[in-house]
């Protein structure tokens, strides 16, 4: 049952609902798509003014507020050794081609807000930080602090948390509002992204590029192939191959140019999009056969359309998580060499070490060159008296009472050592072209992440406070 400072908090929240639209769009309007390092800029400019943007509003509505660096920021409210918190992102995936609206205008159409962002993660940013407003012009005492945490870098590596935890210590709990619904997502796999490159000696391939960020499923990838180079049974085997489906062609010259369609995904879950990578590879090992250049073999022998990687030794799968995944989300050719960039999602069965050996083995026997260039293992949280209280958080505001889950998607939960969940999120179409969320759904988020930051922070039974 909501008490009368749940009440008071809603309406408080309630009251503020223009205002928090306003500002929700102008942080939407903001492209925070990671970029170079600059100066005082270390995920880019845009990154940079997102949480400038965010920091402000913070300081205006006075709360404490605190800049790591441009790393990462936070809002705190409230007194105690401990605390508990929310952390979102500010940061984006590329938007890519395919939108029916411009991706950083924050259009909104019958009551439905389009942006890249919308709701990943943008509701649980400005939900936090109206919470800690709301509160503290309430006079609400928490029995322990309360800090909303917003990061720069969740999509591409969470550098950012490494430089919070290097000076910040642990919460006691805490949820990441970057879920698809209000269960308790308190399981992950883990993820590992890793690069693979060979030589391109003597090919008709010219170049290649496609792919917007290691975590999507690319939707496009364009190669161009010198028709001069081709044998004559290469050839003749072109005709039939580009009367194929997904994939246009054109050519110029002696250069032919083929375009291959994909349809864009999360890696988390390949299946449910088509790898414009694997079609790139299943065109080019049947057109040139031995003379495709090693990278381009491996991909067509051993990944193609198979997310589980079944013909590879490191394929497994849990009874709860599920199989190990593998999606390839870039690839380009630079300087002679051909390179791919991959993404796993692997449960809890296996871990980076272990897959780091197995991917040696198997680059090194297929004469590629590899690179680890992240790797974060799964997590489980287990913190039973916090998930009765998010459950009665649901129950409360009319919701299905939440089940425990785990998911093959990556959230800064994993970085916290078992006491983050993700929990709660609205919007539809994240990592998707015309990424959207109603308003009506931005509304009922800002008050969920409102009340579970109240009902975590209240003194427990048998507390001395």
């Amino acid at each position: 049952m909501i008490d009368e400072m749940g009440k008071a908090l809603q309406e408080k929240m309630a009251g503020y609902r223009e205002e928090m639209l306003f500002h929700f769009k102008q942080l939407l309007k903001i492209d925070s798509v990671r970029r170079d390092r600059q100066p005082g800029a270390p995920f880019g400019p845009g990154n940079r003014q997102a949480l400038d943007y965010v920091l402000e509003l913070s300081k205006a509505f006075g709360l404490e507020t605190v800049n790591l660096d441009y790393y990462i920021g936070y809002s705190e409210y409230g007194q105690g050794e401990d605390y508990i918190c929310s952390v979102a992102h500010l940061d984006v995936v590329p938007p890519g081609d395919g939108w029916s609206h411009p991706p950083f205008a924050a259009e909104e159409t019958e009551g439905t807000i389009y942006a890249r962002g919308a709701g990943d993660d943008k509701p649980g940013v400005i939900s936090g930080l109206y919470a800690l407003r709301c509160m503290k012009e309430l006079g609400y005492k928490p029995a322990r602090r309360i800090r909303v945490i917003y990061g720069c870098a969740e999509e591409t590596g969470m550098e950012d948390l490494d430089h919070y935890l290097s000076s910040q210590p642990l919460p006691s709990f805490g949820f990441t509002p970057d879920s698809d619904g209000y269960d308790i997502v308190n399981a992950e796999k883990g993820r590992m992204e890793f690069r693979l490159e060979a030589p391109l000696i003597q090919s008709p391939l010219l170049r290649v590029t496609g792919g917007l960020a290691s975590n999507m499923v690319p939707a496009l990838v364009t190669a161009a192939f010198d028709r001069s180079s081709l044998s004559a049974e290469e050839l003749k085997r072109l005709p039939e191959l580009l009367a194929g489906p997904h994939l246009t062609c054109s050519q110029e010259g002696e250069t032919l140019t083929v375009s291959f369609l994909g349809a864009s995904a999360h890696a988390a879950m390949p299946e449910s999009g088509r790898s414009a990578i694997s079609l790139y590879a299943a065109f080019t090992c049947r057109l040139l056969a031995d003379r495709a250049d090693p990278l381009t073999r491996f991909i067509d022998s051993h990944i193609g359309s198979d997310w589980n990687v079944s013909s590879l030794e490191l394929a497994c799968r849990d009874e709860h998580m599920g199989p190990l995944t593998l999606s390839l989300g870039l690839i380009e050719v630079e300087q002679g060499r051909i390179r791919t960039v991959g993404d796993i999602r692997y449960p809890t069965v296996t871990n980076s070490r272990l897959l780091q050996t197995q991917l040696e083995a198997l680059a090194a026997q297929s004469g590629l060159d590899l690179k680890l260039l992240s790797a974060v293992d799964g997590h489980c949280c287990t913190c039973q008296e916090e998930f009765a209280i998010l459950r009665q958080v649901c129950l409360d505001k009319g919701k299905p009472e939440p089940k425990c889950r785990s998911i093959a998607g990556g959230t800064y939960a994993k970085k916290f050592q078992g006491r983050l969940v993700a929990f709660g999120g609205c919007g539809d179409k994240v990592h998707a072209p015309d990424e959207f969320v109603e308003i009506p759904d931005f509304f009922d988020h800002t008050d969920m992440v409102s009340y579970t930051l109240y009902r975590l922070s209240c003194p427990r039974e048998g507390s001395p406070l």
